[in-house]
């Protein structure tokens, strides 16, 4: 299992789902205001002025981008000691995204001021801050990846991948628990599908025994086979569940 983890991680290590990271911004948590939100609350719009960033201490974040027509692409759900709006707060640019809770989230407020203050006064935080937009830029490298895969299955295929590769507990017999949970909505806007194709998707996989559904988690019982499934170009569901 591990042999085959590392062959494929190099393309497949970066996920759309930043959470649970490891660093802990006790500084910024000093200098922020918390707030605690519901689920569907915008924190920020795109194109707004940046004033603030936002330290997520617990829930969860969908960043997305809205094209001209309207159109609305989610780009990232970001977690519990995930960041949002710092780029654009250093970089005295509009935001880039919007972003909206997608649970009960709590956050502190950071302005832009203080913000590079702190930077300026502590190198620590400095190497943090380029850690987060390391993993950011890799995230969205692989949603660039993700685009060459013509049809939604395969690309919830490669997400699953993903997410086994970033947050994948072993288990038994060679399986891997995803370690975090996810919506089929959540799946169907990242991937750039319906919530349908999501569920038929997912079925799929389980009736060929490649995946399972454990309480809350998936596991995945032959990541062999999901790879595979992704260079697959032939392979497709019925008509009604490609989407």
């Amino acid at each position: 299992m591990d042999t085959l983890l590392e062959s494929i991680r190099e393309v497949y290590q970066a996920t759309p789902w930043l959470e649970n990271l490891p660093d802990q911004w006790e500084l910024l948590k000093e200098a922020g205001t918390p707030i605690e939100c519901k689920k569907d609350t915008i924190i920020f719009e795109q194109d707004d002025e940046a004033e603030h960033l936002y330290l997520i201490a617990s829930g969860r974040v969908c960043l997305y981008a809205t094209t001209p027509a309207g159109e609305e692409k989610a780009l990232a759900f970001i977690g519990k000691n995930g960041l949002i709006g710092e780029y654009d707060s250093l970089g005295n640019l509009p935001h880039a995204t919007s972003a909206i809770t997608v649970s009960k989230t709590v956050l502190y407020k950071i302005s832009t001021g203080r913000f590079r203050e702190l930077l300026k006064q502590n190198f620590h935080l400095v190497e943090q801050l380029l850690h987060f937009e390391s993993r950011k830029y890799r995230m969205l490298c692989a949603q660039s990846l993700q685009l060459s895969y013509r049809k939604a299955p395969h690309r919830i295929c490669a997400t699953l991948i993903q997410l086994a590769l970033n947050y994948g507990t072993p288990l038994e017999q060679d399986s891997i628990q995803i370690a975090t949970t996810f919506t089929h909505q959540e799946m169907a806007n990242l991937v750039g599908t319906t919530r349908i194709t999501v569920i038929n998707t997912l079925k799929w996989l389980e009736r060929h025994h490649i995946l399972e559904k454990q309480n809350k988690y998936y596991v995945i019982t032959d990541l062999p086979r999901l790879e595979s499934l992704v260079q697959d170009e032939t392979w497709k569901l019925t008509k009604h569940a490609e989407g």
